[in-house]
């Protein structure tokens, strides 16, 4: 069930704060038309916010094309995560800059786990809970693993 939650978290906190501001403006006796305009733009207000910050989509759409990068020579990135879990959304600007100052080093494997090949890479590699970042040396050994993405010491773990 925590998984559930982590993994839908930002759909979560934006039905509860609809349904908070619900609550709140029939409480203070507001008008319906009103309450359900207020309503009405939080939860557009929510879902331009998660169009403009969700991690988009995988880097990788087979099993084996996610394999033989991690087994090509050179050390791995591999961020799992979930559009819709609000750790996701809020660990991207840090994802996104360490994977710019990164990407000619390392091979960079970014994988939504609600598709098929991020279920079977997520059981075929122990997944736990989004974000889950996890760092592989150049012989595609696992490193390093946690949900908060690596400093440039955990970094330097993959490649030396």
């Amino acid at each position: 069930m925590a998984q559930v939650f982590n993994q839908y978290s930002y759909l979560f906190l934006s039905a509860g704060l609809a349904l908070a501001l619900l609550v709140l403006l029939r409480w203070r006796r507001v008008r319906w038309p009103l309450t359900l305009l207020g309503v009405a733009v939080l939860i557009l207000l929510a879902g331009g916010v998660w169009l403009l910050v969700r991690p988009g989509s995988s880097d990788v759409s087979e099993l084996s094309m996610a394999e033989a990068t991690l087994g090509n020579g050179k050390p791995t990135f591999l961020e799992f995560f979930s559009n819709y879990c609000l750790g996701c959304v809020s660990a991207r600007p840090t994802v996104d800059q360490i994977v710019t100052e990164i990407q000619d080093r390392f091979n960079i494997l970014r994988v939504d786990i609600h598709t098929g090949m991020g279920r079977a890479l997520r059981q075929k590699l122990g997944f736990s809970y989004t974000p889950e970042f996890v760092l592989f040396d150049s012989q595609g050994q696992e490193v390093w693993r946690s949900n908060r993405p690596p400093s440039p010491a955990q970094l330097a773990l993959a490649a030396p």
